[in-house]
């Protein structure tokens, strides 16, 4: 009895990792090359949830890798909230069907994007605040030397 309660123990622990690791991927053209004189990045996205969507902000990347940033740009034109549930849409969501834009700055509130490195900050929307599992972080530079 014990061996088979371990085996469905570890059964179950492997079907949570592999839907843990079962991120939306997030595209960013030109990543490391984001143009200075106009700062604005396209993206695409595949395997959004099915029932939320998820937000994209621009950050200082944390001190800490995997850390959650602590200085986001608060330009309501450095966020995008990206979904296909239709009531999102109906709200203002880009549909993530498409490539859609997104503008950086080099410096915002506590943010050098110059100097220092900053991410693509991705997190599941307000329909699953506490799921994690779509946490990103991808970092991104202005065109030329990366500092990083």
């Amino acid at each position: 009895m014990k061996k088979k309660l371990s085996i469905l123990v570890v059964l179950a622990l492997l079907a949570s990792t592999q839907a843990a690791s079962a991120a939306t991927k997030v595209t960013v053209l030109s990543q490391f090359k984001v143009s200075q004189k106009n700062p604005v990045v396209t993206m695409r996205v595949s395997g959004l949830p099915a029932k939320n969507g998820i937000y994209i902000s621009t950050c200082m990347a944390p001190k800490i890798k995997g850390d959650a940033p602590t200085a986001c740009n608060p330009s309501a034109a450095s966020k995008v909230w990206v979904s296909n549930v239709d009531a999102d849409i109906a709200k203002g969501a880009t549909p993530g069907k498409a490539k859609f834009t997104l503008k950086v700055d080099k410096y915002f509130k506590d943010g050098d994007c110059i100097h220092t490195t900053c991410i693509f900050y991705v997190t599941n929307d307000h329909n699953a605040p506490n799921d994690r599992s779509e946490d990103q972080q991808l970092e991104w530079k202005f065109g030329g030397i990366r500092l990083f």
